[in-house]
């Protein structure tokens, strides 16, 4: 389950996590979304949440090919 995004949020504080969001043009629960695997990112998308960890100097940045080949949670039917 884990991704390149989940690491970065549990690393980052509640602001940086929603400056992400504002820098990435999306919302916090999107990226939410995306960091627990509910959804995959578009490569457009993880672009610009790529550039977006870029502007964190105190953080690794993700990479986009880790959100869009990132596997997807498998639910329980």
């Amino acid at each position: 389950m884990s991704n390149d995004l989940l690491r970065w949020r549990k690393e980052a504080t509640a602001e940086e996590w929603k400056s992400l969001a504002t820098l990435a043009n999306t919302s916090v629960g999107y990226l939410d979304q995306i960091a627990y695997a509910f959804r995959r990112a578009s490569p457009s998308k993880a672009s610009e949440i790529e550039t977006a960890t870029k502007n964190f100097k105190n953080r690794e940045p993700v990479t986009k090919e880790s959100l869009v080949f990132a596997n997807p949670r498998i639910s329980a039917a």
